[in-house]
């Protein structure tokens, strides 16, 4: 059981009522699963606190097997699990006693967890940690001081409690991230503009070159940015300097807001000029910095994160060197890496081409793979290529056909949804998996990867649907859209099968879990352009 200890803790503060009433969450939820909660209390306060989507800022990160870690700040605990997970112990930390109760009633079946109520200043700890965390300390320590010192000082003093191999990862907002520049507010202050529109007494942020003053001045030799997207919160993509995003990262990242209605600028449009100018590492919403004073660092490179899915498949895909490996983010997602390689197992004996992979350690290690994946080529079509186009959807047709065993059309499940229409050959098992984005496409050849979602005795023509539907606008700019859905008998079941796939990605998806975040993600550019436009009149009327 988790421990809690209270001996140095000293002075009391006020708890609030929302914290009152995520600690009654926790106590009323002993199992952990808050997805009831996150459905009815659409705060902020309750999202940050309690939503899984926090566990990617460390899920992908590779700790030694018996790395001991300090957490400092570890409030209601919404990391401290994940790095149970991949640790052999965490001692954490909290100010609130409060708090520090709570995080030791939400993960109380965790073994290797000590929390300890206070300061650290004021625990005389004699030992030395392999990894020491620091979410959103930082900017917190000097109450806004503009000088670099006092920061510098602190992170000095966390050189007695690290192994000389050992690392301090910090996480924290950049002063000139671009999400301040389209009006963003300030997170300690609520101004607009993020802390390019003032100082502030409750946090202080940083531009990546003072981060490189005050982590120099503290004794440190080596560090490495990392760059979490959105932000360091809620990540959905991590990057480096060594594996910066494509200039399409617009178009599949979901920036948010909280307070949507001050944005001047969609976020997303900018990324490809940024990317394009070298100003990307300098503009990055937030930061994780890996820190010491060896240069050991994370082989992780960049990695995609799937925290928005049902935990069985919370899975973080990384990049690193010649690699590609796949990381259980939670604890329950080994599941889902079981899954993906039995699944390519599978295809693999049915004849298809599938990339290498090997299961180590419960990761799925393959090969990068040096050719675009089918959706990227199909992007790249053009009208005067549509017979390759039709050429390649065949091949994809015939692997369906040929992934599953087909059954009787008996036990079609979809059937009761159009009980008259022509479902055509029902196979034993879908692969969901098998459409554009997860297949690698290089000279007419297709090969299967990250085949991770099935279903059993389905119509195969949903699958080449989920194909279709992903990737239409590519398909309707060449110009085949209507002669596939008519070829593979997809017209007259268009509307059904369209339905069917919002359920299906609705139960991967947690769409009605996080129906919040999706809110806030919706900013509107009409309300941005009528921003832009208040804020014109306003000038011009300063100008009067």
């Amino acid at each position: 059981m988790a421990r809690l200890h209270t001996q140095f803790f000293k002075t009391s503060s006020p708890v609030s009522r929302i914290e009152q009433e995520i600690d009654h969450y926790i106590t009323s939820h002993p199992d952990g699963i808050y997805d009831e909660v996150l459905t009815a209390d659409g705060r902020w306060e309750t999202f940050f606190h309690l939503a899984d989507m926090r566990t990617g800022l460390f899920g992908w990160y590779d700790m030694p097997k018996d790395a001991e870690v300090l957490e400092i700040n570890c409030g209601f605990g919404a990391l401290t699990g994940v790095l149970c997970d991949r640790s052999a112990h965490v001692t954490a930390l909290d100010s609130s006693l409060f708090c520090a109760r709570s995080c030791v009633k939400r993960w109380n079946a965790k073994e290797n967890l000590d929390v300890y109520a206070g300061q650290l200043r004021d625990m005389p700890f004699r030992q030395q940690f392999d990894v020491i965390t620091l979410v959103d300390v930082l900017p917190h320590v000097a109450e806004g001081e503009k000088a670099l010192a006092p920061y510098a000082a602190y992170l000095e003093s966390l050189l007695a409690y690290l192994k000389p191999q050992g690392r301090l990862l910090i996480a924290m907002d950049n002063r000139l991230g671009l999400k301040f520049f389209c009006g963003a507010c300030d997170p300690y202050s609520d101004e607009l503009f993020g802390e390019l529109s003032g100082d502030n007494e409750k946090g202080r942020l940083f531009t990546q070159a003072e981060v490189g003053e005050i982590l120099a001045e503290a004794g440190f030799i080596y560090w490495k940015f990392y760059y979490p997207l959105p932000d360091y919160r809620l990540p959905q993509f991590i990057f480096t300097d060594d594996a910066l995003p494509d200039p399409s990262l617009g178009e599949v990242i979901l920036p948010y807001d909280i307070m949507p209605g001050a944005r001047v600028l969609p976020e997303g449009t900018l990324y490809a000029d940024i990317l394009e100018n070298g100003l990307f590492p300098a503009m990055a919403n937030s930061f994780l910095i890996e820190c010491g004073m060896t240069e050991d660092f994370c082989r992780t490179e960049s990695a995609s994160l799937a925290c928005d899915r049902t935990p069985a498949y919370n899975i973080a895909a990384c990049r690193e060197g010649n690699l590609f490996i796949k990381k259980p983010i939670m604890a329950p997602a080994a599941q889902g890496i079981r899954e993906i390689a039995e699944n390519l197992e599978t295809l693999r004996q049915r004849g298809l081409d599938v990339i290498p992979f090997e299961l180590k350690d419960g990761q799925l290690v393959m090969p990068r793979f040096d050719a675009p994946t089918m959706a990227t080529w199909l992007s790249r079509r053009k009208p005067a290529e549509r017979d390759a186009v039709l050429a390649a959807m065949e091949r994809l047709w015939a692997a369906i056909l040929q992934s599953s065993p087909p059954v009787p059309d008996a036990k079609n499940r979809m059937k009761a949804l159009a009980p008259q229409a022509d479902w055509g050959v029902i196979l034993s098992n879908v692969y969901l998996n098998m459409t554009p984005d997860n297949i690698f496409y290089q000279d007419g050849k297709l090969t299967f990867f990250n085949q991770g979602l099935s279903r059993e005795n389905c119509p195969a023509k949903y699958l080449l649907f989920l194909a279709v539907y992903d990737n239409i606008d590519a398909l309707s700019r060449v110009g085949v859209l209507d002669e596939l859905k008519d070829r593979y008998g997809l017209t007259q079941l268009w509307d059904t099968l369209e339905a069917a796939q919002e359920d299906n990605s609705s139960r991967f998806y947690r769409y009605d879990v996080y129906h919040r975040f999706y809110e806030w993600a919706e900013m509107n550019p009409m309300q941005m352009l009528k921003n832009r436009q208040i804020l014109k009149i306003i000038g011009s009327e300063d100008d009067e």
